[in-house]
């Protein structure tokens, strides 16, 4: 028979240490340093830029966005609340109800972003550039995604919301914030 003291030691000494936290994996890393880089580059020469192009940021232009036609005005409401939107997602718990919500509201979103710019026109003229490419990738695309997620290939889904996401959204948004396009003047010039 053991005596009580030797059970409470027993007891002690069974219970394992906690887990060592591990470092985050080598992409993980290079993903933490590469933004690292682009907020601090962005936040010793993006000032100095902006003012080398002739601009000030200010809040938004409201009479400027309210001159434009309509279908411009839903592209940048869709466009901007997109890419709010998406950046909430990819911050939060991935597969549960709200994750799914959020995600439909974000498809509506960017079906709507570009779908509209089909519409738009003006960098060569009356026709389309380059950057409706985007637009129609964009849109075949999403139901593949859409697919993806209901046939549980997550590696999928997330893979081509991800890059829908910094690419259509992100990037295509940077581009739309060139000195002399409509961005710009609506938030700095």
């Amino acid at each position: 028979m053991t005596s009580p003291l030797t059970k409470t030691a027993d007891r002690v000494l069974s219970i394992a240490p906690p887990p060592a936290r591990s470092l985050p994996n080598g992409r993980a890393a290079v993903r933490l340093l590469a933004a690292a880089a682009v907020l601090t580059a962005a936040g010793l020469y993006g000032p100095r830029l902006i003012a080398a192009a002739g601009g000030a940021p200010h809040g938004p232009d409201l009479d400027l966005f309210l001159a434009q036609p309509m279908v411009i005005q839903i592209h940048i409401l869709a466009a901007v609340a997109a890419v709010a939107l998406g950046g909430l997602i990819l911050s939060l718990r991935k597969g549960h109800t709200l994750h799914r919500r959020m995600g439909w509201m974000w498809a509506g979103l960017m079906a709507a972003t570009a779908g509209t710019s089909l519409f738009i026109v003006g960098l060569n003229g009356d026709v389309w550039s380059l950057i409706h490419l985007l637009s129609g990738w964009t849109l075949a695309t999403l139901p593949l995604a859409v697919w993806a997620a209901r046939r549980r290939r997550v590696d999928l889904h997330k893979r081509v919301m991800t890059g829908l996401f910094w690419g259509a959204s992100v990037a295509a948004g940077t581009f739309a914030f060139l000195p002399g396009r409509l961005m710009w003047r609506l938030f700095m010039g």
